[in-house]
């Protein structure tokens, strides 16, 4: 599996007004711990964290360097925010192998324009734009990809109805909603048909 290496710099757990001095050098707190090891208390750069997070990155599988030595697969598995700041205070790391399977939060990314929205005047909303997956580490996606112009009006497109690789589960509710095209009202229908009348009779 591709992993993205992000430095990490062992600490001795200590008191909080220690974990304050780390904050203001630009670094967040931490902890990395999994199945057969210890935990491992260890700092991480701000800077280099708000890159793993961008948009889309949320699950992107990590080799933690600690203290300069490679060969600590990890994924985010949590973290804290400042209410007031809305700066990240504290990460968990959790361990991952190959053989493993972890519950991730991937993007699903729709696009094109449903006939049931350009033809057909309907209305399309995306519900969710995230979906909870299980997988081997060596299968999560990054994104979700699906060409949605096919689709008509009414229709509600749910997680269960996605086509996922051998090896991928789902880990939400199968009738999660990821978008709906909702059907022209029937007063909308009329004043459509009203609207086009004159039209076909110019012809």
């Amino acid at each position: 599996m591709e992993l993205t290496k992000l430095a990490a710099t062992s600490r001795v757990l200590g008191k909080s007004r220690d974990n304050a001095r780390l904050r203001k050098e630009g670094k967040i707190p931490a902890v990395y711990y999994g199945k057969g090891q210890e935990s491992v208390n260890i700092s991480v750069s701000a800077i280099d964290v708000r890159k793993v997070l961008a948009p889309g990155k949320r699950y992107t599988l990590l080799d933690l360097e600690i203290d300069g030595k490679a060969g600590n697969a990890a994924v985010i598995y949590n973290y804290q925010k400042n209410p007031l700041t809305q700066e990240i205070e504290h990460i968990d790391f959790l361990k991952i192998d190959d053989a493993s399977k972890v519950k991730v939060r991937v993007l699903v990314k729709l696009s094109g324009l449903p006939v049931g929205v350009k033809t057909q005047g309907g209305t399309f909303a995306q519900q969710n734009r995230y979906i909870q997956l299980a997988a081997v580490p060596s299968k999560i996606p990054a994104v979700l990809e699906m060409d949605i112009s096919d689709f008509p009006a009414p229709t509600t497109f749910y997680a269960k109805d996605l086509k996922l690789e051998d090896g991928i589960e789902l880990a939400c509710k199968p009738r999660t909603v990821i978008f709906t095209i909702t059907a022209k009202s029937g007063k909308k229908a009329e004043e459509a048909a009203a609207a086009e009348a004159p039209a076909a009779e110019a012809k």
